[in-house]
């Protein structure tokens, strides 16, 4: 009775490592999505956060940004508050409250970054007309292809999510057996 335990335990840690992979994949196709939305743009004029207001021009762009830092924040229902949420859930079921209580504290000072980054580009100060001359976006029909996908991606992952589940455990499976 005592090795159905241990192999239960195994298995439950072998899910902890899934969660971690599915995470490290979310924000992976975040990045993706965000280095996309700045190669649009000539990225050699943005300096600071408050140059982000270059991406008001192209109303698509914007919307796209606005989401993507809502997931990273981890804004429900988007892809990265799924991947938190999991993990919230996994410490939670394994009754470790140092480490459930740390994992909230640092969630907040998470949101309260991605927010504040998502000021800067939000705010309606006037911006100066010279970063519009040479901030032109350069509408690559692939690249919008490619932000769509990923756009798609962070909202609609529950729809898919029992499948990426299963897919990063029998990576998970595979790589420690």
């Amino acid at each position: 009775m005592s090795n159905f335990f241990l192999l239960d335990l195994n298995y439950y840690n072998f899910y902890f490592f899934s969660l971690i992979l599915l995470n490290i994949f979310i924000y992976i196709f975040l990045l993706i999505n965000i280095f996309l939305i700045l190669f649009i743009f000539d990225i050699k004029y943005v300096k600071t956060l408050s140059d982000l207001k270059i991406l008001n021009n192209v109303s698509f762009i914007y919307i796209s940004t606005v989401i993507i830092f809502l997931s990273l924040a981890g804004i429900p229902p988007l892809a990265g508050f799924i991947g938190k949420f999991l993990i919230f859930i996994y410490i939670f079921y394994k009754t470790n409250v140092f480490i459930f209580l740390l994992f909230i504290f640092v969630n907040m000072f998470i949101i309260y970054f991605y927010l504040q980054n998502l000021r800067f580009l939000v705010s309606k100060t006037s911006t100066n007309k010279f970063y519009y001359n040479y901030n032109r976006a350069y509408l690559n029909s692939t690249c919008i292809k490619y932000i769509n996908f990923f756009n798609f991606f962070n909202i609609f992952l529950m729809l898919y999510l029992e499948e990426f589940i299963i897919f990063f455990n029998y990576i998970t499976l595979s790589l420690f057996f």
